[in-house]
């Protein structure tokens, strides 16, 4: 017969197995709740089909264990093993629940994308803006429109926006610019900083690895040059990228490439990275881009969530929900009365 100890180890094995599911799956509903939050019976209805998905995976674990341990003993004993039988057996356990052991979470998890995306959309339906209109290269006003494309990032920190400094030249606020520049973007020289804007500005950013994700049909066509502790982000880029690679286009998501570095541009001259002429001048360059591709301050911010949800997805599903309500939230703030982008209309053009 098959060693207990053998037995009892396998089915710890399997039980690993379902754990990790479980956490995926409550990650899911914490989603889904942010999202559904509005609609008790739609969030209710999600959420039976999750449990129902995680349900039936246990079962057809602990099936499989069983026929497993069954075969492997009857081999022992003298008799025959026929892999394709049980093989065959599995399958006709799955076709007798009626569902597929993966499409529960696939669904769920696809669904989950559509949904933070038309939430993501209500920008645009939800809200008003006035009239594009046309400023002077060099103007007070297309200055202010480049400090504004960091406006998301910058109302999240509580900075000023209008202005080329983000706060007061004091202590207290020079230590927090150079800690965000530091701990989240590895940046602590002009060389450093110059790098990172040329990727983001010049070498596409991560609207180029949505791009290379989007065309991957497969993950291990990403997975080659990863380290092992990046696929498990990578992996959740490569699905929600795919999923949108008919819907999305690199280009609809620049607006995130874009206002991170308006935002840098600001950050690396408050704290004497960059002089004052050349950090108007890239974020000249961040309002000329801007302005070609987008048409209004809706648009843009549609744009910026999407990349970031992107970005964020690394971090798992519960943590991107966390990030793209209170990025969502900045949004809102910026497009109501109070807001930092409504005195300031979009720059549809700029003239000499």
């Amino acid at each position: 017969m098959t060693d207990k100890n053998t037995e009892a180890f396998v089915r710890e094995q399997a039980q690993a197995v379902l754990k990790v599911q479980e956490e995926a799956i409550n990650s899911q509903m914490k989603m889904m709740e942010s999202l559904y939050g509005d609609n008790p019976e739609m969030l209710a209805m999600m959420k039976a089909q999750l449990e129902q998905a995680m349900a039936n995976q246990s079962a057809l674990i602990s099936e499989a264990q069983t026929a497993a341990f069954e075969a492997v003993d009857a081999a022992q004993s003298g008799g025959s093993f026929d892999p394709q039988s049980l093989i065959q057996a599995m399958q006709k356990s799955v076709q007798a629940m009626g569902v597929d052991p993966n499409a529960g979470m696939s669904e769920s998890r696809e669904e989950g994308y559509d949904n933070a995306k038309n939430y993501i959309d209500q920008l645009q339906t939800d809200f008003t803006e006035s009239e594009p209109r046309t400023v002077a290269r060099g103007s007070r006003e297309a200055r202010i429109f480049g400090y504004l494309l960091g406006g998301i990032v910058g109302n999240l920190n509580g900075h000023e926006l209008d202005q080329l400094d983000p706060e007061e030249h004091e202590p207290f606020f020079e230590e927090k610019v150079r800690t965000i520049l530091s701990d989240f973007w590895g940046i602590t020289t002009t060389e450093e900083l110059g790098e990172t804007l040329s990727d983001l500005l010049e070498n596409g950013g991560m609207s180029r690895l949505y791009a290379q994700y989007a065309n991957a049909e497969t993950f291990e066509a990403v997975a080659e040059d990863l380290d092992p502790e990046d696929a498990a982000g990578a992996m959740e880029r490569w699905h929600f990228a795919r999923h949108f690679r008919d819907k999305v286009s690199p280009e609809e998501m620049r607006g995130w490439d874009i206002g991170r570095a308006s935002a840098l541009v600001r950050w690396g001259h408050f704290v004497g990275l960059i002089d004052e002429a050349t950090a108007e001048a890239v974020l000249e360059a961040c309002a000329e881009e801007a302005s070609a591709r987008f048409t209004g301050w809706r648009a843009f911010g549609i744009s910026y969530l999407f990349g970031g949800l992107f970005w964020r997805m690394a971090a798992g599903e519960e943590l991107a929900a966390d990030w793209l309500d209170d990025a969502a939230g900045s949004a809102v703030e910026l497009l109501t009365d109070e807001g930092e982008w409504l005195p300031y209309p979009w720059v549809q053009s700029f003239t000499d």
